[in-house]
């Protein structure tokens, strides 16, 4: 009788111990889930590309301050500003034209 109440116990340990794996699981893909999709919706809305001429005293962060979402950080659209005008330095010139990213709320 021993050997048979053991072995029942192990049996239930296992399956308690699966149990636990796949609730576990689960709340990982759930909780993956609810963080991607809120990843993706601050990045609705249409984005639409304007010329902006640069004047006497602005600066790539002043434009970035200006240009940006609610919300992004300016540090990003500096990023996103070089990259789409092939620049390497955040040096600008009065006259001088740069495309921003403007993103319009959908």
């Amino acid at each position: 009788m021993d050997g048979r109440k053991r072995r029942r116990m192990i049996r239930k340990s296992k399956k308690a111990r699966k149990n636990v794996l796949v609730m576990l699981t689960l709340a990982l893909i759930v909780g993956l889930g609810t963080i991607a999709m809120g990843a993706q919706s601050g990045k609705t809305g249409e984005v639409y590309y304007e010329s902006v001429l640069i004047h006497q005293g602005d600066t790539l962060w002043s434009i970035a301050e200006q240009y940006k979402a609610e919300g992004e950080k300016t540090e990003h659209m500096i990023e996103d500003i070089l990259e789409l005008n092939d620049r390497k330095t955040t040096k600008i010139r009065s006259g001088e034209h740069i495309l921003v990213p403007v993103t319009k709320a959908a």
